[in-house]
């Protein structure tokens, strides 16, 4: 089993010291869960639906990751004893490949969420209304925005077919001045 710790886990002198034992994670502030929530915010509802429980378990991540690239099915992957989100992110590879290449990032993503799950949310929502605002946030045929009482929504256009959105986390949340999209998509993938 491969257990992998960020720098957000290490404690200091002084906290291993007061509480020998204890774990007192340090909360991020908006600016810091922006730039860490920046590369997925703006998937569809469903996706982040399984990235963020599945960032909890980035020992499973792994796991994962080399079932899909030693030829594993994902059809099969429910015979495993990962957590159940990172089973569903097999149908997802190239979202499962990503998160175990950036296991670092996992990690953090998946202490902010158990820690700050309400923060969490609140980010990915400040972050698709600035990419709103800045106009690369919008209908497509891959996917709907959907605005409901303040909340932004992102869902396929196709219920049976979520495409995993490609896009620079340091141009999509401000004023685009290029005439082309700085929202892509790869192949969709069956909902799975």
């Amino acid at each position: 089993i491969f257990f992998f710790f960020s720098p957000l886990h290490a404690q200091t002198t002084e906290e291993t010291s007061s509480s020998p034992g204890q774990y007192a994670p340090q909360k991020l502030n908006r600016e810091e869960l922006g730039q860490l929530l920046a590369p997925i915010a703006l998937y569809p509802d469903a996706l982040i639906a399984l990235i963020l429980p599945a960032s909890t378990v980035p020992s499973d991540i792994v796991l994962g990751a080399r079932y899909l690239q030693t030829g594993g099915d994902p059809d099969q992957a429910g015979n495993k004893s990962w957590d159940e989100s990172v089973k569903s992110l097999t149908r997802y590879p190239d979202v499962l490949t990503w998160m175990d290449q950036n296991l670092e990032w996992t990690a953090s993503v998946g202490e902010a969420f158990v820690e700050q799950p309400a923060d969490v949310m609140n980010a990915i929502q400040a972050l698709r209304e600035q990419a709103r605002a800045a106009g690369n946030l919008q209908d497509t045929p891959e996917q709907r925005v959907v605005v409901e009482d303040r909340m932004i929504r992102i869902v396929p256009a196709d219920p049976q077919v979520i495409y995993v959105p490609q896009y620079d986390p340091q141009i999509v949340y401000i004023q685009s001045y290029s005439p082309a999209p700085v929202l892509t998509f790869g192949i969709g993938f069956a909902v799975g």
